[in-house]
């Protein structure tokens, strides 16, 4: 039976942009062997696109709302208009930058000129608009203005998204609660018929509990948070320290 391999990038498959090259060698064993291989991510689906594009089978990104395989994409999750004015609403209300994402664009809403500046740094002139023009959004990222500030928005959201912070820089992703990483993955094993025992998870935050949830195989970093470390079957060195060459050695895939 086939197997099916899921990686988070931050703090496990790349570290800021860089991916360290026995993970790009890790991959490519895999691909050389016939396994699937997905991205599991947080991240809008044209940063993991840019990151990986032909590495892995494909990419779930928005944290699991929005699936593509061989980059075609084949599952999308949207918020509906009632979701979005709502949360719209509690940003304001919060006075919290945020940006929601779509297909190919991010919507700035209510971020200041620093914040804006980091995002068209890192994802580029022409993936941000000030416009909604009514896009299709799966997913955001919320701007905090400090750490205090940061606690008072996962209050606020507790019954709606894990915060998955950006390693305190003033950022993070958001996974909603009833949809996340482990619904897309259930989703295509569903949907390539593999069962849960062939199915391996690597990660190293919070909102990867989700993708541990689904597979017999939960792979935690060496750099992970020590709450999913505890949900761990296996724990590997950090990213920076072959953490999946060795992982996959320790699972005899390679």
């Amino acid at each position: 039976m086939n197997k099916i391999f899921f990686f988070d990038i931050d703090g496990t498959l790349a570290i800021h942009h860089h991916i360290p090259k026995s993970n790009l060698e890790a991959l490519q064993l895999l691909k050389d062997k016939g396994y699937l291989t997905f991205i599991c991510t947080g991240r809008a689906p044209f940063y993991a696109q840019m990151l990986f594009k032909d590495l892995t089978s494909g990419i779930i990104s928005c944290n699991g709302r929005y699936i593509t395989y061989l980059n075609e994409k084949i599952f999308g999750k949207t918020f509906t208009n009632q979701e979005l004015n709502e949360y719209q609403n509690i940003f304001k209300e919060l006075d919290c930058g945020c940006f929601f994402v779509s297909d190919e664009q991010s919507y700035i809403y209510n971020m200041n000129n620093d914040q804006i500046k980091q995002v068209k740094d890192e994802y580029g002139q022409n993936r941000i608009t000030f416009e909604h023009m009514n896009l299709p959004f799966y997913t955001f990222d919320i701007f905090y203005h400090s750490l205090k500030h940061r606690d008072q928005i996962i209050e606020r959201l507790q019954d709606k998204i894990i915060f998955n912070d950006h390693g305190g820089h003033g950022s993070g992703d958001c996974s909603t609660i009833h949809f996340d990483k482990g619904s897309a993955i259930a989703y295509l094993l569903d949907y390539f018929h593999i069962s849960p025992s062939h199915a391996y998870a690597f990660g190293d935050g919070y909102n990867d509990q989700a993708m541990f949830r689904e597979v017999e195989h939960k792979i935690a970093m060496g750099n992970a948070v020590d709450t999913l470390k505890k949900q761990a079957t296996f724990i590997t060195t950090n990213v920076d320290q072959d953490g999946i060459i060795n992982a996959l050695k320790h699972e005899k895939i390679i």
